[in-house]
């Protein structure tokens, strides 16, 4: 979560201090993040010249929720790891934060109208530059849940999953509410679990790009009437 920080710390500055676009930033430092990453992969921490790393000891997995279940009858059946709970109880904390506090206003506010914002004394520089540290150490914990909880070794099948595209779709399709996102992260999983049963592989993947192009579409289309 702190590399996180660090790293949705750069695109932050840029936006706050050169006006620079965060979402071409953040895209053109995914290659340099990857490429740092196959660095440690296929030399330094390559296990046999494999791309990946040894396996992590068993004591830094994320543990399953059945083996918890005898200290949580609810987790009896469910073969998740626990960074399932972690992302639920983040998206509360979140919805509260957004909602329910002073700092959520100002970043409600910043983005609805940022003139307004200004006019009204809020810093909009340091405003950027803290969401973008929070949303990379999001990020970064969310990296952390897959990493220690599903492949237990450094590899980048994460990466080429492309899960933070379909993190983008989720988010637009809740309409960046935390809690609506629970829901459709759901819905999203139970897509990408059953593509494996389907054959071409690739057409959950084309069912997410329809998706999102209907969604693009019909927001156009309700906001911009003739």
């Amino acid at each position: 979560s702190l590399s996180g920080a660090l790293w949705g710390l750069i695109p932050g500055f840029l936006k706050a201090r050169f006006k620079v676009n965060e979402i071409i930033s953040s895209l053109m430092l995914n290659y340099i993040s990857i490429s740092w990453m196959n660095f440690w992969i296929f030399g330094v921490w390559s296990e046999g010249g494999f791309p990946m790393s040894p396996k992590f000891p068993q004591n830094a997995w994320l543990p399953r929720m059945l083996d918890l279940a005898n200290t949580v009858p609810a987790f009896r059946g469910l073969t998740t790891h626990l960074g399932l709970v972690l992302g639920i109880v983040v998206a509360v904390i979140l919805w509260f934060v957004i909602y329910r506090s002073k700092w959520g206003y100002e970043i409600r506010l910043i983005g609805d109208n940022a003139t307004a914002a200004n006019y009204a004394g809020i810093n909009i520089s340091k405003n950027v530059v803290m969401v973008m540290m929070v949303s990379g150490a999001l990020a970064g914990l969310g990296g952390m849940s897959e990493i220690t909880g599903v492949v237990h070794r450094l590899q980048t099948s994460p990466v080429a999953a492309g899960y933070g595209f379909t993190g983008i779709i989720v988010a637009w399709l809740a309409k960046l509410n935390p809690i609506a996102a629970i829901l459709v992260s759901v819905l999203f999983g139970a897509l990408l679990l059953a593509g494996r049963e389907i054959q071409p592989s690739g057409i959950p993947k084309m069912i997410q790009g329809i998706i999102l192009v209907c969604l693009i579409a019909s927001d156009f289309l309700l906001r911009y009437r003739i």
